[in-house]
């Protein structure tokens, strides 16, 4: 700042000296010490203001030699810095504004801080989706997991085609096997193909790796495997099991499973033990299949359950059976306790059905109307509680 003052100071001198000739051709005269120096006002400022000048300049030196030679170089090398700092913001500014030729001129000033790989992926940056390059042989393992990342956005829009997006990701994953990005943006893309075996082997090494968390995975592999049965029906048995480890819960597995193992009492008893803990509609249903062919034997062993232990699925069946062996007054009592507890849209239907067979068209209607209006979206018997 100083130094600046300085030529300030001189400039303005001169632009008054220039000015102002006659002032700067006036003698002057200087005595001290029995000495006495005589000249012109405008040679003496000037000589004045070189001097104080060249006393700034050794000063600088001095002070640059005290502190070693490495702090002369790190100020030279600061300023350069902060210069080619100024040029990468400029373009990186014109990059992101999409203005001028995309700061290639400033990037080119700035190659001893951000190499040229860098820049490379800075212009691939603002490019959409369906403009991103298809990968090529040459290039950077970055510049390829940036665009296929870019390509395989699912916020993109438009998106690019399955076979564009397909190509991105295996030339990722070629040169960064370990990606967990890159593993499930292929996984998105193997279950879009339904490509089950690729999804249910992703998923695998998404989990034994860490890169998501197993109660995301498992659900997603469940139903892998259970779209690879239905795939390769000589492996069913294989897959559904392995999809009933992972989601010993779920409706479709279990149901698949069943019918799977070609057992009925291997079924029953799969069916039976899921109903004791969960009320499951879909489930029931397909267990009434089973157990109707023997109603009256089917309902005498629920009979031995406890009514407070049941849940509103095995009271329904229950029910179901009792009608089915004739035994419709106690049926129709079982029914009716449901409805009043835990109504739903099957078992307002099988009150209708009932009441249809006997032509009581009016209690039938009523049934099939009290069906129609419990919500779409509600569970198929009211789980307040588990338990009848």
């Amino acid at each position: 700042m100083r130094i600046v003052i300085m030529l300030l100071l001189a400039l303005a001198v001169a632009i008054l000296l220039a000015l102002f000739p006659h002032v700067a051709d006036q003698p002057l005269r200087l005595e001290a010490f029995g000495w006495i120096f005589e000249s012109r006002q405008g040679p003496f400022i000037i000589a004045l203001l070189l001097l104080l000048g060249l006393f700034w300049l050794l000063r600088r030196i001095v002070v640059a030699i005290m502190a070693g030679p490495g702090h002369a170089w790190q100020a030279l090398r600061m300023g350069g810095r902060k210069r080619q700092e100024s040029h990468l913001r400029d373009g990186l500014a014109q990059l992101i504004d999409m203005r001028g030729d995309l700061g290639a001129r400033h990037f080119r000033k700035v190659r001893n801080i951000i190499p040229s790989w860098a820049v490379s992926l800075l212009r691939r940056s603002p490019a959409p989706a369906a403009d991103q390059p298809l990968p090529g042989e040459d290039d950077d393992a970055l510049q390829i997991a940036l665009a296929a990342r870019i390509t395989t956005d699912p916020h993109a829009n438009p998106k690019p085609d399955l076979s564009t997006r397909k190509m991105h990701l295996e030339a990722w994953l070629r040169t960064s096997p370990e990606a967990p990005l890159a593993m499930q943006r292929m996984l998105e893309i193997a279950e879009e193909e339904g490509d089950w075996e690729r999804a249910a082997r992703l998923l695998e090494e998404l989990w034994n790796k860490g890169g998501r968390s197993a109660a995301t995975i498992r659900p997603r592999l469940a139903e892998a495997y259970l779209a690879l049965a239905k795939q390769k029906p000589e492996s069913a048995l294989d897959h559904l099991r392995k999809a009933h480890r992972l989601a010993p819960e779920s409706t479709g597995v279990l149901l698949a499973l069943g019918r799977a193992q070609g057992d009925e009492e291997a079924c029953r008893k799969l069916w039976s033990a899921h109903l004791e803990q969960h009320d499951d509609a879909q489930i029931a249903e397909a267990l009434y299949e089973l157990l109707k062919r023997d109603a009256l034997k089917a309902y005498r062993k629920m009979e031995k359950l406890k009514i407070g232990k049941m849940t509103p699925a095995q009271a329904w069946l229950r029910a179901q059976l009792a009608h089915d062996a004739n035994l419709t007054g106690l049926a129709m009592d079982h029914m009716q306790e449901l409805v009043k507890h835990h109504p739903g849209r099957l078992a307002w239907k099988a009150l209708g059905d009932w009441h249809a067979r006997e032509s009581d068209w009016v209690q039938a209607a009523h049934c099939y109307q009290k069906a129609l209006q419990v919500e779409e979206d509600s569970p198929e018997f009211d789980t307040g509680s588990d338990k009848v």
